[in-house]
């Protein structure tokens, strides 16, 4: 189970979802925003890297993750240095 602290306006919006049926629960909204918010960020992986050369499609893999994170981490410590410098 997972419990969530939530500001009194968003829980007045997940009750007033619930109200108007579209929901059974909180949960199911909850776990519908979360799949949204995971569609969304595939679909902005693929708007950003969809026009590269040997890009890969779909959901990018734990590898690929772990590449786009050694690219920024090399990105930033490049202007890192080069601030310092």
């Amino acid at each position: 189970m997972l419990k969530v602290n939530l500001a009194a306006e968003l829980r007045r919006y997940l009750k007033a979802q619930v109200r108007t049926g579209r929901y059974q629960n909180e949960s199911e909204l909850v776990r519908d925003a979360i799949r949204q918010m995971q569609q969304q960020e595939v679909e902005q992986f693929e708007r950003q890297f969809a026009g590269y050369p040997g890009s890969p499609e779909g959901e990018p893999t734990p590898d690929d993750e772990r590449a786009i994170n050694t690219a920024i981490k090399a990105h930033r410590e490049n202007r890192r240095r080069k601030r310092a410098a």
